[in-house]
């Protein structure tokens, strides 16, 4: 009888609860390694498109990632004269909202079902050839490590000392997202976002009385990233949204979008997922999306008796064609929208009306059209 391989994994987030959940349920044993006292279900509202969904329902996580979300039944992009320069109308149950916190909570119970072992208070220091080494000094072998423990990758930084070239990009822009009770008026099941010269609003409709909001403006836009948020001042540029505004709480943390790139994403039987190896401006609803589609096609490139660092390979030559096409457009998106010259913003309405009606440009977005079952 062959013995059951193991694999140790850096972070409780998204992608690291998806790829436990996913490798032990192909007969994996599996530790997750968690450096909080307790797995933190933080965060707003995301949006879960047709690859989330798929992911989520062979993690046998979707009903419970999506209990306190809503199906959306359309998305648009409206500029500052009011004008519709985007929209989509989606058919069937191929998008949701959901609170991070629900989703969380679905991955985690997902993994602990499937048999995952999740042990918090457990700080990774790094990773070596073959094991995960934490900062008490111990280590921990495996024949799959796996680096989930997002931007500031401890895994990463290793990988960097054995010679694997990243970096992380500072995209010049500042995130705020809330979630808020719903009112009258407030979309119920289309998610609309906002422009206005460099700043952008979008509302994401949850289950109940709540709706999740996010706000983006350039990193060096002193009266918009003010907290509280100074309502007249973003009243000002979205005059219909100063209700939404007014409920805000006055807490909250403008956070920097960065994107990392990574040469390679595996090296021998370490890999990299999720935020440590490519994070990405969350403009379409991707970023969640890509790392739960990758973490189900990273246990199935392994689910075999060829040498893991094999199926890694394999596993990153399918995948890297899709998520490098939505890491750059995630990223032209954001350019376009927040270092778009304010006074050819016009223009712009025209270049969005234009990717709008590119079919094959949407589709790849939703993570189809390239290959990847």
């Amino acid at each position: 009888m062959i013995a059951a391989r193991h694999a140790e994994i850096s972070g409780a987030g998204i992608a690291g609860l998806a790829v436990a959940t996913a490798l032990a349920q192909h007969g994996w044993t599996v530790r997750v390694h968690e450096r909080f006292p307790e797995v933190r279900e933080v965060g707003a509202g995301i949006a879960l498109g047709r690859n989330g969904v798929e992911a989520l329902t062979a993690l046998r996580a979707l009903d419970e990632a999506v209990a306190d979300g809503q199906q959306i039944s359309r998305w648009t992009i409206i500029d500052q004269w009011g004008r519709t320069v985007q929209r989509g109308d989606i058919d069937g149950p191929y998008m949701y909202s959901a609170t991070r916190k629900s989703l969380q909570r679905a991955l985690f119970n997902s993994a602990q079902r499937a048999g995952a072992q999740v042990v918090v208070g457990s700080q990774v220091a790094g990773a070596d050839a073959g094991g995960l080494v934490l900062e008490d000094g111990s280590r921990h072998p495996g024949d799959l490590i796996v680096g989930a423990d997002g931007v500031g990758s401890r895994v990463r930084r290793s990988l960097q000392e054995r010679g694997v070239r990243s970096r992380r990009i500072d995209l010049d822009v500042a995130s705020l997202r809330y979630v808020i009770q719903r009112l009258p008026g407030d979309p119920v099941t289309e998610m609309p976002e906002w422009l206005h010269g460099n700043r952008r609003v979008g509302l994401l409709p949850l289950a109940g009385d709540r709706i999740a909001m996010y706000m983006f403006c350039p990193s060096g836009d002193t009266a918009g990233r003010a907290l509280p948020i100074d309502v007249e001042n973003w009243s000002a540029c979205f005059p219909h949204l100063r209700e939404v505004f007014e409920r805000l709480p006055r807490e909250g943390t403008w956070l920097p979008v960065v994107e990392t790139r990574s040469r390679s994403w595996a090296e021998g039987s370490t890999v990299l997922i999720g935020d440590a190896a490519y994070s990405m401006a969350p403009n379409l609803g991707q970023g969640g999306c890509t790392a739960l589609h990758s973490a189900v096609a990273l246990a199935e490139a392994v689910d075999g008796s060829e040498p893991v660092a094999l199926g890694l390979q394999r596993w990153e030559l399918a995948e890297r064609r899709y998520v490098d096409y939505v890491q750059t457009w995630s990223r032209r998106y954001s350019r376009m929208v927040s270092q778009w010259p304010v006074w050819g913003v016009r223009a712009r309405s025209v270049t969005f009306a234009a990717l709008g009606r590119s079919a094959r440009l949407n589709s790849r977005f939703a993570g189809v059209d390239l290959g990847r079952r």
